[in-house]
């Protein structure tokens, strides 16, 4: 496991409160973990599975050292594809009834649970209010209000807080500063970052759009930029959707609230160029480029029109 992961989550108020319901014999047996930061809520379900395992944290023994390289046999983890499947549940069902091989307990971790379909997740629901003695579940979600309310009422619900103080954990490079901007409190978004070379760049062409680009046949000029870098879409429309938020907060003289401390001179230079009905339109634009993504929609198709929207929401509501 990774050494810094593992002392924010055994130092997070959440695992402390599970340590304590453990030790009063008060803990669930199916919890769910809600937070944008997968690689996070991964590394606390794998802690919290070895707290299971042994009733407190050691790092020296076998149980822990076995989750730590994923090989422990009584510690199952899905989905085994992209998102959860009607098959992975099935096999859910069967191994919950199996005994465990190493431990008394059999632990299931299933990550992400709001990118599956209805029904795996139906298929869960009976296995999930009935489990077999020494048995638990673990589901991580980033968006709880995509998981069924029927998974939702049958799991204990922990929200995993942000971190303060990121930069701690970090080294302290060229590019840090950026990830920690970028990274709105979540360690595993500052350390995907902070590791990204490509960063900056990626930054510097999303940045040119909204401070530079001022007409429509400019488009190709700054949309083309990044249109390579397609595969990082999803940051791109991130880093939108931050730098909108803190120019919302800079024309409304909330500028102590701004994330991105890195561009903010810039954002308020421009900020005169975008009133507050206009920032609260391109909001809406965002939502919607945001989901057409998430369908899988053309990124170049998306961007471009997305960018053509600014320009017009920006004249029309000067």
């Amino acid at each position: 496991m990774s050494d810094v992961l593992q002392d924010i989550v055994l130092s997070s108020n959440e695992f402390k409160m599970l340590v304590n319901e453990h030790r009063k014999g008060k803990l669930a047996k199916s919890i769910l973990l809600i937070s944008k930061d997968e690689k996070y809520s991964f590394q606390f379900a794998k802690l919290l599975s070895c707290l299971l395992f042994d009733g407190e944290i050691n790092a020296s023994s076998e149980n822990f050292l076995k989750v730590s390289s994923g090989s422990h046999p009584d510690l199952k983890i899905y989905p085994t594809k992209d998102k959860l499947l009607v098959a992975d549940s099935e096999d859910i069902v069967f191994e919950s009834a199996v005994k465990p091989i190493f431990s008394d307990k059999k632990i299931f971790i299933i990550t992400n649970i709001d990118e599956s379909q209805d029904a795996p997740q139906n298929k869960l629901l009976k296995t999930l209010e009935e489990p077999q003695k020494n048995v638990y579940f673990i589901l991580t979600t980033k968006v709880i209000g995509q998981v069924l309310p029927t998974i939702r009422s049958r799991c204990s619900k922990i929200e995993l807080g942000k971190i303060a103080n990121l930069d701690k954990f970090l080294p302290n490079t060229e590019r840090t500063a950026l990830a920690l901007s970028l990274s709105e409190g979540y360690i595993g978004f500052a350390q995907k970052y902070e590791s990204m070379e490509n960063i900056e760049e990626i930054f510097k062409r999303t940045l040119d759009v909204v401070v530079n680009l001022k007409r429509s046949k400019d488009l190709l000029k700054y949309s083309k930029p990044l249109i390579d870098f397609a595969g990082e879409q999803d940051l791109i429309f991130k880093i939108f959707s931050l730098i909108f938020e803190d120019l919302l907060y800079i024309r409304s003289g909330k500028n102590n609230l701004t994330k991105l401390k890195v561009c903010k001179s810039e954002l308020e230079s421009v900020s005169i160029e975008y009133s507050i009905k206009a920032l609260s339109e391109i909001r809406k634009l965002l939502d919607k480029a945001i989901m057409e993504i998430s369908y899988n929609c053309n990124f170049n198709v998306v961007l471009e029109n997305f960018i053509l929207n600014i320009l017009e929401v920006k004249y029309i509501c000067k």
